[in-house]
């Protein structure tokens, strides 16, 4: 099994963990960076891995091709999606090796999944947005789908910390899923929402506690449907502590996150990209003071209302904590794809292809617990 992994960030250094500690021996780390992914496999000297690290530049179809060749998998960490899902991809269809990503962006997953017949007629099978939200969570979506008799509605919620490791990517993808309108589904058809609209406060256990959650921009609206016969699909997300959010929020409401650039003193300056420096130095430089620990942990919810037997019935499934990260799920979705668990192709979203309970197996094995309740309507 060889597994090529793009991207040294941090989701590609999670990954790369993932990889070595579950056995896989020979493993190709590449980055536009080569300097970074060759101290990343420093660290795995000495242990019983074929671990190498190779440069990569992701606008270059052929340098992507080059580093792909001969692999089992590809799994790709290389953002923002907006500009990268399609082009990696595209290679790997043309280099005619299986692929997993954790594209969490809207329109690059519509295009992905465009490709489908191409990456069928290459024989290769393509699962995207293999993450944590998308992906985990789109799994808990079909497993509680899959226990009732008529799915009514899906509600994802994803709720992230000020401060973390993804740093100035994580601001960046918050303000595009706090900007413009967003997809939802709604009565058996697509829909634009505003992003930040239809506030709702939703009540987490501790340390999270009340969260403010919003319309935002994520692929699970768009994928779900395709899978699931289901009449409403909506995604919602905060940020953590309550006024950081606020204030995020506000922050795009005066127009901090938009991507044309203005004038300032006769210099072109883009304004998401002044947001994205400004929030992730100050948060650097006085985060714990501003924040507090209470207020740093991550927490994701999946609601599936339907009817069994009858009966109004919804399952909850709910993810705590700091370890829920999207490279341990491309890891395990990349092992699950090498060892030919998935016989169909094509490009697929999680749910479309993979059983839930033999990757929540593997999460188990990791430590990582899903909680899930169930509630259904009584008769007095």
């Amino acid at each position: 099994m060889k597994i090529v992994l793009l991207g040294g960030g941090g989701m590609g250094e999670i990954a790369l963990k993932d990889l070595v500690d579950s056995g896989v021996k020979q493993i190709v780390i590449a980055d536009y960076d080569r300097a970074k992914v060759e101290s990343l496999v420093k660290g795995y000297q000495g242990q019983e891995v074929e671990i190498s690290a190779a440069f990569v530049d992701a606008n270059d179809r052929a340098s992507l091709i080059r580093v792909m060749q001969d692999a089992s998998v590809v799994a790709s960490a290389i953002g923002p999606f907006s500009e990268y899902g399609v082009k990696v991809l595209k290679a790997a269809i043309e280099a005619r090796v299986n692929f997993v990503d954790i594209c969490d962006d809207p329109q690059p997953t519509i295009e992905e999944l465009n490709l489908h017949n191409e990456a069928k007629q290459a024989d290769i099978t393509a699962i995207i947005g293999m993450g944590n939200n998308p992906g985990v969570g789109n799994l808990c979506a079909k497993y509680g789908a899959q226990k009732l008799d008529e799915v009514e509605e899906i509600e994802f919620i994803w709720v992230h910390p000020a401060i973390s490791r993804t740093g100035g990517a994580g601001v960046l993808h918050a303000i595009g899923a706090f900007s413009g309108d967003v997809p939802s589904y709604r009565q058996g058809q697509w829909v634009d929402m505003p992003a930040g609209s239809d506030k709702e406060v939703i009540d987490f256990p501790e340390p999270v506690g009340r969260v403010e959650v919003f319309h935002s921009g994520h692929p699970e609206p768009i994928t779900v449907p395709r899978y699931i016969s289901v009449k409403g699909v909506s995604c919602k997300g905060g940020i953590v502590p309550i006024w950081i959010g606020q204030e995020f929020i506000r922050l795009l409401s005066y127009g901090l996150g938009g991507a044309e650039p203005i004038e300032v003193k006769g210099t072109p300056v883009v304004p998401r990209e002044f947001t994205v420096s400004l929030l992730e130095s100050l948060l650097h430089r006085r985060g714990k003071e501003m924040i507090g620990d209470g207020q740093l942990t991550k927490v994701s919810r999946v609601i599936v209302k339907g009817k069994k037997e009858g009966r109004a019935t919804s399952y909850t499934y709910d993810r705590i904590g700091n370890d829920w990260e999207a490279g341990i799920a491309l890891s395990v979705g990349a092992q699950m794809l090498a060892r030919g668990g998935m016989a169909e192709k094509g490009v697929f979203a999680p749910e479309g292809c993979i059983e839930p309970r033999e990757f929540f197996q593997e999460l188990n094995e990791r430590g990582l617990t899903i909680l899930e309740k169930m509630m259904t309507e009584h008769y007095l």
